[in-house]
């Protein structure tokens, strides 16, 4: 009813161009699901324009939804053909999934003429090379990035992800303490921020940045996990137990969304609510409870090592000696191959065009710690060595898996 009011009075060509001009002002200032909602009207108005196409491929992919932005832009090509924005946008998707090929051999020119777009491209360009590993490279490109944009907080975040992935905690907290300085009310900031003073058992300070979170964000469901960690260390099982109830009230796509928007994995979403609850039983002596969370966190999650220790614990106070044992072996196996993971990683710093190191790695996720990023690694090492048969066979394997899991 409104787009017919807001047609009628406007005119429908002057309502689509004020829904466009609407939607990219709330993409330029990273709200992808506002800038979803606009453009859907445009889209609403007319499935027909270009310029919507074009807009709401960019909105999805900005949101994450690798899916329907592919959707809209060969919708784009049926309509209008080739053009060098639907390039552009094609490149930034396949960048966003780790395909950095041909992002990478026209950045120069996309950040020479951006077209109003210089920042979602330094972060998609990050972000491809953060999941591809390519520190260095990540690095350079925030060092221009936050040169050009001084005030935004994201620059400091990215490098302060980094830092954290290699161990170098103190300047980690530095660069997310400095993007907070710059936007106070920046959620993953403070909740990175959250686990590296945690991962230092500085418990108060961590329950301030996650609290920190809900005050920008009510019932955010990573930093309501968070908190309640942060309460059970503190031996305060019934206040956590409150903060549990309340984040398994978030629906489940806002609790993967919340877990996304601080750089948290898909596969951590979907049992850390499960998991903390396990934790939390197993640390108030309560085993019955704790191993049918812990198994149900299992379920979802089966390449989860924390899920798997704790429940052998669980299982030990149960009195089921011969189930902890089987969750300790499966452990041992994958502590084994996060060893050579690591160990591959190092040898990799050294020779980034290694296409063998980033299929045995590609193996190594895909077998023990996420199926997702495992596809990615395999896919880049295609990137180095189209003929990689170790890669192509695991590739294959793979996808014949998924077939017959969706058959059954």
């Amino acid at each position: 009813m409104v787009i017919v009011l807001a047609g009628l009075i406007f005119g429908k060509s002057v309502w689509i161009t004020f829904c466009q001009w609407q939607a990219e002002r709330n993409l330029q200032s990273r709200d992808a699901e506002a800038a979803l909602s606009w453009i859907s009207k445009a889209y609403q108005a007319d499935s027909q324009n270009t310029e919507t196409l074009l807009i709401l491929a960019r909105a999805h992919r900005r949101a994450h939804d690798v899916e329907p932005a592919v959707k809209y832009l060969k919708m784009l090509f049926k309509r209008a053909g080739p053009s060098e924005e639907l390039h552009r946008e094609q490149w930034l998707v396949e960048a966003q999934v780790g395909d950095l090929t041909n992002l990478e051999q026209h950045l120069a020119d996309m950040l020479i003429d951006p077209r109003g777009h210089a920042q979602d491209i330094c972060e998609t360009f990050v972000n491809s090379c953060i999941l591809n590993y390519r520190f260095h490279d990540a690095i350079r490109m925030i060092e221009v990035w936050q040169a050009d944009f001084p005030n935004d907080p994201l620059p400091h975040y990215y490098h302060g992800r980094i830092l954290e992935h290699q161990g170098d905690w103190e300047n980690a907290a530095n660069e997310f303490n400095a993007a907070l300085k710059i936007s106070p009310e920046h959620i993953p900031s403070a909740y990175n921020l959250a686990r590296v003073k945690l991962s230092h058992n500085q418990v108060d300070a961590a329950l301030e940045n996650y609290q920190q979170c809900t005050k920008n964000q009510k019932e955010h469901a990573a930093a309501l996990v968070g908190i309640a960690r942060c309460l059970r260390m503190k031996q305060d099982a019934d206040a956590a137990r409150e903060v549990l109830k309340q984040a398994q009230q978030v629906p489940e796509q806002q609790r993967l969304k919340d877990f996304r928007t601080v750089g948290d994995p898909a596969y951590v979403a979907r049992n850390a609510i499960l998991l903390e609850l396990g934790q939390l039983e197993l640390s108030s002596g309560n085993y019955k409870q704790a191993v049918s969370d812990l198994e149900e966190a299992i379920k979802l999650n089966p390449k989860d090592r924390k899920a798997r220790l704790a429940l052998a614990d669980a299982y030990r106070g149960s009195g089921m000696l011969e189930k902890a044992e089987q969750q300790i072996q499966i452990v041992q196996k994958t502590q084994q191959a996060i060893k050579r993971l690591d160990e591959c990683f190092d040898l990799l710093q050294k020779d980034l065009d290694n296409a063998d190191l980033r299929a045995e790695i590609g193996q190594i996720f895909l077998e023990h710690i996420s199926e997702n990023q495992g596809v990615v690694w395999l896919k880049n090492a295609l990137y180095y060595n189209p003929q990689h048969q170790q890669a192509k066979q695991a590739l294959d394997d793979y996808y014949a898996k998924q077939r017959s899991r969706a058959t059954q």
